[in-house]
């Protein structure tokens, strides 16, 4: 299982009234914090604008939690970080499909997988769905599953949350189009399972940066 660590930041404004040349250089150390774990790989995506006070969000993958939260707290104690507040966090782990036949284990990759939109929601299910027997839940999920698979631009990722989180999943997707993403959201939105659905916000919606772009959104 691949541990997955969605973090949320906001930066203290006194860090734009430092000088350029001490911001570039608390900058520089960060990056080089940032990328210099072979242990975790990250992701960077900017927010400002599109949630509250959030600005940036770093995307962790790692085996386990324990290298993300080393990562996390080397972060946290660069100079920059002590200007960064984590403002929320999703956290969850890859696991083969409770609805597949074969257990498959879905795209989870530990790489990005290339769209320009990231778009992330925590979900959890009524206890009604829970108290449904097995093969209820399959057919009905068959349904979900089908739509999705028409939207072959859209790439979904399915992380498992139940007891190590507030919420049972977490769903993120890809796509370089967020108006096909939306087509796609319509669209389950009128599926029969989604009268199951007893919690799906917030919704994080990101943009891909690089990690040197990403400074600049601090």
């Amino acid at each position: 299982m691949i541990t997955h660590n969605y973090i949320f930041f906001t930066s203290d404004p006194q860090f734009r009234d430092l000088p350029e040349k001490t911001q570039a250089t608390h900058k520089k150390e960060f990056l080089q914090a940032l990328t210099n774990d072979s242990k975790v790989v990250t992701t960077t995506y900017a927010i400002t604008g599109l949630k509250g006070t959030i600005q940036i969000l770093l995307w962790f993958q790692a085996d386990t939690i324990e290298s993300i939260q080393d990562h996390l707290n080397m972060l946290m104690h660069t100079h920059l970080g002590r200007y960064l507040k984590i403002t929320h966090t999703l956290f969850g782990m890859t696991r083969p499909s409770q609805y597949s036949a074969q257990g498959k284990m879905g795209d989870i990759d530990t790489y990005r997988k290339g769209g320009k939109y990231l778009i992330i929601y925590p979900f959890t299910k009524t206890k009604e769905w829970h108290m449904l027997d097995n093969k209820t839940r399959q057919k009905l999920m068959g349904g979900h599953i089908a739509i999705g698979k028409r939207h072959v631009t859209i790439t979904q990722l399915l992380l498992y949350s139940y007891g190590i989180d507030d919420s049972e999943f977490i769903v993120s997707y890809e796509t370089d189009d967020l108006s096909a993403f939306q087509s796609l959201v319509m669209e389950l939105r009128t599926d029969k399972v989604r009268a199951y659905t007893l919690k799906d916000t917030p919704i994080f919606t990101c943009i891909y940066k690089t990690t040197k772009e990403i400074m600049n959104f601090l």
